[in-house]
């Protein structure tokens, strides 16, 4: 939920966009547990998190696809690695995830342009070659 006050919005924790929950802000100390939950190693790639590289919390499972903002699904990443993760592989699942839901709800939009003699279109084609009306 969106808090207002002084005429300013502020974001709540059980903040919703959508289906999707926001989410939360992680703080130093649970950055540092999940360092050194993982051995300071990125989950990504396996190699090493030296000390000053840039790494980020990454989720194992996306909050789109379900996962959990908690515990085991936040893992270190390098930074390079989670970007490049994210752009590969996150979000086209993701996107494949929203067609099929869309599909299954009946929220599909139906071809503009069918197949020539295609099941929606108001043509079909007989075994001799024949165009006739449906």
């Amino acid at each position: 939920m969106h808090k207002r006050c002084c005429g300013r919005v502020y974001w709540s924790p059980t903040a919703r966009i959508g289906s999707v929950k926001m989410r939360r802000r992680i703080s130093t100390r649970e950055r540092v547990d999940i360092f050194h939950r993982n051995d300071g190693k990125c989950h990504l790639c396996g190699l090493r998190i030296d000390a000053g590289q840039a790494w980020e919390v990454s989720h194992d499972t996306p909050l789109q696809m379900g996962g959990a903002d908690e515990g085991g699904n936040l893992k270190p990443a390098h930074a390079k690695c989670h970007r490049i993760h994210t752009a590969s592989v996150d979000l086209p699942q993701i996107a494949k995830a929203k067609r099929r839901e869309a599909a299954f709800r009946g929220a599909k939009a139906p071809s503009r342009n069918p197949l020539p003699a295609g099941k929606k279109s108001p043509w079909r084609k007989k075994l001799n070659g024949q165009v006739v009306p449906r």
